[in-house]
């Protein structure tokens, strides 16, 4: 029996590995992608009794994933009793398994030259409100610079999607920020949000050391998605669909996904998530390594208006449901938010805060026909004030830590941990390190004075093993050593 059960998982492995290798058509319906089921879950429309929400609850609190219709029960209940129990219950998921602290990133745009029309955004092909440009890379080492010197360590890419993407250009970008230092600062992690790629051009990219590539879906309501990007590479939506595959089986071991939320129903988007994240863990044995959690905000000169507007409230539920339901991922959320709102958020399941940046050195957005700049992105937000609001309001602990992409610990490996709830144990010691070094080399000194008095009740509150490890890095870290973790 034990030798059938053995041949039975290798013939099971193997399986899964030619799979890999089988290149996917991306411009056909994914199988894994029912719209009927999605329905169908729908139509529920009561709300779930206590048992029924108790035992839900509980299985999420086992780190299970959630299946369509336990995820729309939740989305059903709206007494405040009930909605309370899910914002606790997804802060209580994302304290098993990543612990209390927030990751930090920028982003930054180098390019906003487009082949799509996408009619919500600045980047569009036919918006003449824009000055077209592409950093040059003295451009870029200047802003990954003055990342930097706020003491960020990872950021996220940002460009526009042309018909054929210029890899050479991204890789390059890539490349520069890795090689960017400042006295003690650095770059250790540069994630890339690229969207449909072929093979091997996503190859090319992870040839390039490039971390997390994100592809965001944006809705998966096939009219809502078709409706709002028009033309060019990006109106694909079955390429979209099947991208993350296509990454995949490039040998990218982690891929991102993403939501605008109110550009399709948010419910919707929600089981789509669900649907596309337990394929992915079936198919590869590894699930979406970050969710991106953004509100719809059409661009300054967009006609369009938003499809299906997203309350505060709609909001942080949906953030707690998404933690509940694919307990694993590393939810995303954007200071673009009303601050009240990402701490809020943060509370309620988010693992990652993707910061304003400052880096852009064309200005922001100013609404007038006659001004134009490259990047309007529309916040300018240094990274001070996120840390110290961070510790004022929402009491968890930054983190500047990117351990995990330098180790190798990525895909299946990286899932393995967080399945067995090792990686909170690796993030706590690894967080206070970072967060310790920004304290002393980047941090306004009252920031410093509040973050070495969280700092302190965080380490009362770790376990024996982590609270060991965290002493011997923060020593080693006020002892002049940089870059420290386990």
């Amino acid at each position: 029996m034990k030798r059938r059960i053995v041949i039975a998982l290798i013939l099971l492995k193997l399986l899964k590995i030619i799979a890999r290798k089988v290149p996917m058509s991306v411009d056909a319906q994914p199988r894994w992608f029912d719209a009927q089921a999605i329905g169908t879950a729908l139509e529920r429309e009561t709300a779930p009794d206590a048992a029924e929400l108790r035992d839900i609850l509980n299985k999420s609190l086992e780190l299970q994933p959630l299946t369509l219709a336990e995820t729309v029960a939740l989305m059903r209940v709206q007494d405040g009793v009930g909605v309370g129990r899910i914002m606790a219950a997804a802060d209580e998921v994302k304290q098993q398994v990543y612990g209390d602290r927030i990751v930090l990133s920028a982003p930054l745009h180098i390019s906003n030259h487009c082949g799509s029309e996408c009619l919500y955004c600045a980047n569009r092909k036919s918006n003449k409100a824009v000055e077209r440009k592409y950093m040059t890379s003295p451009e870029m080492r200047e802003a990954a610079l003055k990342l930097i010197r706020q003491g960020h360590k990872r950021i996220f890419l940002v460009s526009g999607q042309l018909p054929n993407a210029d890899i050479e250009y991204l890789a390059e970008a890539i490349s520069i920020l890795y090689t960017a230092f400042d006295g003690v600062g650095e770059v250790h992690s540069v994630n890339v949000n690229v969207g449909a790629l072929e093979s091997h051009e996503y190859a090319a990219l992870l040839e390039s050391y490039v971390g997390t590539v994100l592809i965001y879906q944006d809705t998966y309501h096939e009219a809502s998605y078709r409706a709002a990007h028009i033309s060019g590479p990006k109106s694909d939506y079955y390429a979209r669909l099947n991208a993350a595959d296509v990454a995949f089986q490039a040998g990218v071991p982690d891929v991102g996904g993403g939501l605008m939320l109110g550009l399709g129903p948010w419910q919707y988007d929600l089981l789509g998530i669900v649907q596309h994240q337990a394929h992915l863990l079936r198919a590869y044995d590894t699930g979406c390594r970050t969710l991106s959690l953004h509100r719809m905000r059409c661009a300054p000169g967009s006609n369009m208006q938003t499809p299906y507007p997203v309350s505060d409230a709609d909001y942080l539920r949906c953030v707690a449901i998404a933690r509940l339901a694919v307990p694993y991922a590393g939810i995303i959320l954007t200071t673009k938010e009303p601050a009240g709102l990402w701490r809020d958020g943060c509370s309620a399941g988010a693992s990652q805060l993707l910061t304003g940046s400052v880096a852009n050195p064309y200005g922001n957005w100013i609404d007038n026909p006659e001004h134009k700049v490259p990047f309007p992105i529309g916040e300018d937000c240094h990274v001070d004030e996120v840390v110290r609001f961070l510790l004022e309001e929402a009491r968890h602990l930054p983190s500047f830590c990117a351990a995990c992409p330098r180790l190798g610990r990525t895909g299946e490996e990286f899932l393995s941990m967080v399945r067995e709830c090792g990686m909170k144990n690796q993030c706590g010691p690894n967080s206070a390190a970072s967060f310790l070094e920004f304290l002393l080399h980047y941090a306004t000194p009252y920031t410093r004075m509040i973050g070495e008095q969280l700092l302190a009740e965080k380490m009362e509150r770790m376990t024996t093993g982590e609270l060991g490890a965290a002493k011997r890095l923060l020593t080693k870290v006020r002892a002049g050593r940089i870059d420290e973790f386990i």
